[in-house]
Parts: C-alpha cells; structure tokens; sequence
C-alpha cells in the first residue's frame, strides 16, 4: 500500500548533518576554551599584587585597642583580598568580649574597613573605692575613679579580682540581668529617678530613688517591677503621699514606716 503524500517531509542531505556536527563541536570548543580563559582569569585575580592586602582601616573603637583587633583578626600583609572571609573576620572581632557589633568591607584595590561599634554602659558597680562599668549581657567595660555619667548603681555585688572583659554571672544572679535589660531600654528621664539597685539580700532586692525612697521588688518578675516604679512615682505624686518605702512584692501600695 503506498504511503499518502506528504508535502512537508523532506529528509536531510548528509552534507548538512555534518555541517550541524561540526558547528555543535565548534560550539563546545568555544564553551570550554570560554571556561578555561575565565578561571586563568580569577587565578591571575587572586595572584595580582594589584589586590593585596596594605591597609586594615579601623573606625568606632575607644575602648578595645587597635592592636587587640590587629591581633585577634590575624590577617597579614600581602594576603589577597580574595583570600579574605569577611563574615569570619566579622565573627573574630565580636568575640572581643567588649564588642557589640562589627561591619566588615572590601576597601579596594588594597583595603578592608572594620567598623566597631562597643557595648554601652547599663549601670556602675562600686568596688574598692571605684567603679565598674557593667554592659547590659554583664561584661565589665572598665574602671572609673569617679562616676562620670548618670547610671544607676549597682550596690551588694561582691566581685573577687574583677577584670575588664569579665562577665558577671547572671545564671546565678538572675536579678543582676533582669535589672541591667530594663535600665538599657528605659528612656532617659525615667532613668534618671533610680538612685541605686541593691542585691546584697537574695530575698528582696531593693531599689533606691533619688529622693531616698526605698522600693521593695522582692525575689520575681524584676524587669516588669522595675518598669512600673516611674508610674508608681507618678501616683504617688498625685495623691500628694509621702511614703518611707513602696513594697511591690505582691500588689503595689504605699507603706509607711
């Protein structure tokens, strides 16, 4: 039986088959020689003076030293800046105990630039007649003769050869953490009441104003007390009450001696 007509068949010459092998080789040739060209390229990158290592530009640090970063960093003259991870140089300086965070870039041809920004001051410890600067995680910042900035105080902590750089334990003085994350985010004028925290009694942690009034916080929920203490001033206030202490253990109301 004949096959029915097809007007559109038509079969290829064997002249043309070889011409589309030929062009599909050229085309792979060109594919490889394309991909051995552009890692001779990044070889030639990574290799060219032209992207070494010369500067290391430090900004934002007063208290950590220049030579502390320099050392911890680790990263030689001379080191291709391809070579160089900037998130593990990142990692690497906010392990300095005094570091709250860090920017890391390529400064190029032949730079980096590390931004330091440190940990703040929360609240200061007396110790010895000076002291301590503590940060809102417990690190000791640094020592002072006299108290330059309006922190609260942080009174009873007996601190055994402190250093700068240690951290307090708050697993074991969880009221030291609880009251050093709510003095960081207060804002400034309601800082400004708070005269001193006392921990030196592990059943009642005491809080003195500025006026001398003594709140009673007890052994919980110490950052919500701690909140709620300017309110408490307020009402107070408004009710013209002058009460010796506030005992806020259980429901707050005003006390008197």
């Amino acid at each position: 039986m004949d096959m029915p007509y097809n007007q559109y068949y038509y079969r290829e010459s064997p002249g043309k088959k070889r011409s589309i092998k030929i062009k599909n080789r050229h085309r792979l040739f060109f594919n490889i020689l394309l991909m051995l060209i552009m890692m001779l390229c990044f070889v030639v990158l990574i290799q060219s003076p032209i992207f070494k290592l010369d500067r290391i530009e430090l900004s934002g640090n007063e208290r950590v030293t220049a030579q502390e970063i320099l050392s911890i960093i680790n990263l030689k003259r001379g080191t291709s800046l391809w070579r160089i991870s900037l998130p593990l140089t990142k990692n690497r300086v906010e392990e300095l105990p005094l570091i709250e965070s860090t920017r890391v870039k390529y400064v190029f041809p032949r730079g980096i630039s590390i931004t330091i920004e440190e940990k703040e001051t929360a609240a200061i410890a007396p110790y010895q007649g000076n002291y301590l600067e503590i940060a809102q995680d417990g690190n000791i910042l640094g020592y002072l003769e006299k108290i330059k900035d309006e922190k609260p105080l942080l009174t009873g902590i007996n601190f055994i050869h402190p250093y700068i750089g240690q951290k307090i334990s708050l697993e074991e003085n969880p009221c030291i953490g609880e009251i050093l994350k709510a003095v960081s985010s207060l804002p400034v004028q309601s800082l400004s009441i708070f005269s001193d925290f006392n921990v030196s009694n592990p059943a009642n942690l005491v809080v003195y104003t500025m006026e001398g009034t003594e709140v009673w916080l007890g052994t919980a929920d110490y950052e919500e007390k701690i909140r709620k203490i300017p309110e408490v001033l307020v009402e107070i206030k408004q009710k013209k009450q002058d009460p010796s202490y506030i005992d806020l253990r259980t429901a707050h109301f005003p006390s008197n001696r």
